[in-house]
């Protein structure tokens, strides 16, 4: 990895941390990368890093730091993996909206950003994403596989940004009922686009193999940073 862990102020007091990958060129967009249930994981600072050799200025925050400071699971172990999902049941979205305003004006501070910011999440982080792009003014969003974001579609009519879904056909925690639902809530609105894609859930993920699909993950990436360009 070659970035770096920042401090970040929370609304409401205390502080969590965020990893930052910055850009070599020119000031480039701001992303705010969210995780998945496993947190700030080695995965997660690899994909910022690769982002940030796109030209982005990119930051990825702790979100379960209210239930865990610096949580970090193996995905692998059990136990860890039902205390992440734990997590993402008791998350408060609120909160973490809250939260990511605050690595929204923390990001513009920096000079590495132009000034535009884009979000870009997976699983937990694509809900994430999602509710970003529906409470907040951001220029952009792109949300792979969330799992909650069935749980929300009341509020995509509130979405003004670019804003881009990557599905898996064969997601067992999005299965084909979801999927349709969301498909039939968000389809029609404008600056909406849902990309659909023969693989299950994290089929981005280069740290699974049980999962990680090579040729989807590289369209994803590609529609993900054909998006983002735009904000340069």
């Amino acid at each position: 990895m070659t970035g770096q862990t920042i401090t970040v102020s929370a609304t409401d007091g205390g502080e969590f941390s965020a990893y930052v990958a910055l850009p070599k060129g020119p000031p480039g967009p701001g992303i705010i990368m969210f995780h998945e249930i496993f947190g700030v994981t080695n995965w997660i600072k690899e994909s910022a890093d690769m982002f940030a050799e796109q030209g982005y200025c990119v930051a990825a925050p702790e979100m379960y730091w209210r239930l865990e400071p610096n949580f970090i699971a193996d995905h692998n172990d059990p136990e860890q993996r039902e205390k992440g999902l734990k997590y993402r049941g008791a998350l408060n979205h609120d909160l973490a909206i809250d939260d990511i305003a605050s690595m929204i004006t923390k990001l513009k501070t920096m000079p590495e950003c132009n000034g535009k910011i884009g979000v870009v999440g997976f699983c937990l982080g694509g809900t994430l994403a999602y509710l970003s792009a529906a409470r907040l003014e951001i220029d952009a969003a792109v949300a792979y596989y969330g799992t909650q974001i069935h749980e929300f579609l009341d509020e995509g009519k509130n979405i003004k940004c670019q804003t881009v879904f990557h599905m898996g056909k064969n997601d067992d925690h999005v299965p084909e009922e979801l999927l349709n639902k969301i498909h039939a809530a968000l389809i029609g609105i404008p600056n909406i686009a849902i990309y659909l894609y023969d693989a299950g859930h994290a089929f981005s993920n280069t740290h699974r193999p049980d999962y990680y699909l090579k040729e989807a993950s590289r369209k994803a990436h590609s529609r993900t940073f054909d998006v983002f360009d735009g904000l340069r």
